[in-house]
């Protein structure tokens, strides 16, 4: 019986050549998947470089706007720096002038 059994299940599992059409099904929906797969790929290829573009665009003009702003504060501390000396010399200048109205020659016209 037991032999009976596994001459059974031998001649059950023994390999038999598929027939042409469940052939070509199974090539056809191979050929399905991996153009889908391919499509994906590609897309995603196309839009992760269009991703990556536009990240770099992004952040260049960060980077530019970040650089205006510094050179515009730089300006803007340097003009302050030069109305703060122009204040100081025309205080030294209004000082010199009254220094040399108060010491001028006694015999001058309009003394």
């Amino acid at each position: 019986m037991r032999d009976d059994i596994e001459h059974e299940l031998k001649r059950a599992l023994r390999p038999v050549a598929p027939n042409e059409d469940l052939v070509q099904g199974v090539l056809a929906q191979l050929a399905a998947k991996r153009s889908r797969g391919r499509t994906f790929l590609a897309a995603f290829a196309g839009w992760s470089s269009v991703a990556l573009a536009a990240s770099l665009l992004l952040a260049i003009g960060i980077e530019h706007r970040l650089q205006v702003d510094r050179e515009t504060a730089a300006g803007l501390q340097a003009r302050r720096e030069v109305i703060q000396a122009l204040k100081v010399t025309h205080q030294k200048l209004d000082l010199a002038y009254q220094a040399v109205k108060e010491q001028q020659d006694p015999l001058a016209p309009g003394a």
